[in-house]
């Protein structure tokens, strides 16, 4: 399941004080809003200060899933961008968000995989689309069948 967290300017819009110092509303934020940012009111006694705490409160709570894939024998030989062939059966990743060389545990549900970063990639309408890794097959098979092509993922430096 993707959770998106919201951005900073996201929270800003809804506690953005007016002109006379109180908090108020803007566009597309109806009455019931007005109840919320009263209640703001009183938690934070600086608009720009409730905004930063309410969004690190609200980022801290999000652990948004990333989309992993896998590539696996039509890529095989193939210079990565470490200047290494490709082999599938290794335990190796492409990525835009690792450095190369560095480790990374993957984790799917239950089940977790130690990857190096060898490649680059997904391509960038994949990124756009949320996918953050592309696995090979040796990687992703530890986390799920092959089949399902696509899995929601946590990442971490190891």
């Amino acid at each position: 399941m993707n959770v998106s967290c919201p951005t900073e300017d996201q929270v800003r819009d809804q506690t953005d004080r007016k002109p006379g110092g109180q908090l108020g509303t803007r566009k597309g934020i109806r009455s019931h809003a007005r109840a919320f940012n009263a209640a703001l009111r009183s938690v934070f006694t600086t608009a720009r200060s409730g905004v930063v705490a309410l969004f690190v409160v609200l980022c801290l709570n999000c652990q948004a899933a990333d989309r992993a894939s896998w590539y696996g024998e039509q890529h095989r030989g193939l210079l990565m961008a470490n200047g290494q062939p490709f082999d599938p059966n290794k335990l190796t990743a492409a990525s835009w968000f690792f450095d190369l060389g560095t480790r990374v545990v993957v984790i799917h549900e239950n089940r977790s995989v130690v990857v190096e970063i060898t490649d680059r990639g997904p391509a960038r309408r994949l990124v756009q689309g949320g996918r953050k890794i592309d696995l090979s097959r040796a990687a992703f098979a530890r986390l799920a069948d092959p089949d399902l092509g696509l899995i929601d993922v946590t990442m971490r430096r190891r």
